[in-house]
């Protein structure tokens, strides 16, 4: 049975306030997704907060965060924080774990090393929440003999969330679940399942083990092409991410047009929202799911006919003018017609 999961880019809920958090929460349950994301983006709100606010408001429901990562936070901190979460949430808490990204300049932080601190964010984590004493030294971060003082009873499935190879193929051999980022065409996703598998044989793990989800930006409208202009600021970041690395970009066959790339260069990322016009429709296509609610069904079901993935998470972007309520009702229609053709309980509308 296919796992539904429910996530928003943090501009595209910028407009929610804190008092109304609880309220989008529990509309999530009541919809029948089966988890409810937190984005994480620096200098919008807390991911950590919402969720606490999420547990108050849902009983059933699993409460995600994405995307943790070495950089930002001590894994210590996260681990802590996530624990504590998740003793308020009756352990219905996941967290994904990757590069960060947005808002590290910022904050004078730098990548480096990127794959081996994330894997070691997310083994750091893991373990101080199975109880074990902690000891690692990696060029982001440092745990000395640490340890959490209260920790979950049950075990806490952990993602790690990437589009790229080397990080695929590493969460392939270390990770509960692989969220696979921005991978709307089944041809991108089967390649990066490969990449997946083979990071599971490498290690000796069964794939079947694995939760494997296809993690798209999605956009859903009465007009088609206005679901496409509500996913151009959200491709026009996922470029900002992950600059300079263009594997991605060349593996489906595409190019960042030169005029956007310069204006990545400057990592200037408040730019971006003036600049979204430059991303073409082909990377909209690409890296995203745009369009009517049949139109979606559509393409969703043809990665679930094509690729094997265990999970779908919609991040739920909204058209220009589109009310999240709009946006909401649309994606539950799509919801009910996914549920009926690949399982699940019944989607409340």
């Amino acid at each position: 049975m296919t796992g539904f999961h429910l996530g928003f880019p943090s501009h595209s809920v910028a407009d929610v306030h804190m008092s109304d958090w609880g309220d989008l929460a529990a509309e999530a349950e009541r919809m029948g997704f089966d988890a409810f994301w937190h984005s994480n983006e620096r200098f919008f709100r807390d991911m950590f907060v919402r969720m606490t606010v999420s547990a108050t408001r849902t009983t059933s429901i699993t409460l995600g965060g994405a995307v943790a990562d070495g950089y930002a936070a001590n894994p210590a901190l996260t681990a802590q924080t996530l624990a504590t979460v998740n003793e308020l949430a009756d352990g219905r808490v996941t967290l994904a774990i990757g590069a960060g990204g947005s808002g590290l300049p910022m904050m004078g932080l730098t990548r480096s090393a990127v794959t081996d601190t994330t894997r070691a964010a997310y083994e750091s984590i893991a373990g101080l929440l199975a109880g074990e004493t902690v000891t690692r030294q990696t060029s982001a971060f440092t745990l000395r003999a640490a340890n959490l003082k209260i920790f979950p009873a049950q075990h806490v499935p952990l993602w790690i969330a990437s589009r790229g190879r080397r990080m695929l193929e590493m969460a392939g051999g270390a990770a509960d679940g692989v969220m696979i980022a921005s991978q709307a065409r089944p041809a991108g996703l089967a390649r990066s399942l490969s990449h997946v598998t083979r990071g599971a044989a490498a290690h000796g793990r069964d794939k079947a083990v694995l939760r494997t989800m296809a993690r798209v930006d999605t956009c859903v409208h009465t007009d088609a092409e206005r679901a496409r202009e509500g996913c151009r600021l959200m491709v026009a970041k996922l470029l900002w991410m992950s600059f300079p690395d263009r594997r991605f970009v060349a593996d489906a066959g595409l190019s960042v047009p030169e005029e956007l790339e310069e204006i990545i260069a400057t990592r200037n990322y408040d730019a971006l929202e003036t600049v979204a016009d430059l991303v073409p429709d082909s990377m909209i296509d690409t890296f995203c799911w745009a369009g009517t609610p049949d139109q979606l069904v559509d393409r969703v079901a043809a990665v679930l006919d094509a690729v094997e993935v265990t999970d779908i998470g919609f991040w739920l972007l909204r058209a220009p003018g589109q009310s999240l309520r709009e946006a909401l009702a649309l994606l539950a229609e799509t919801l009910t017609d996914l549920r009926g053709r690949f399982g699940g309980p019944e989607t409340t509308q």
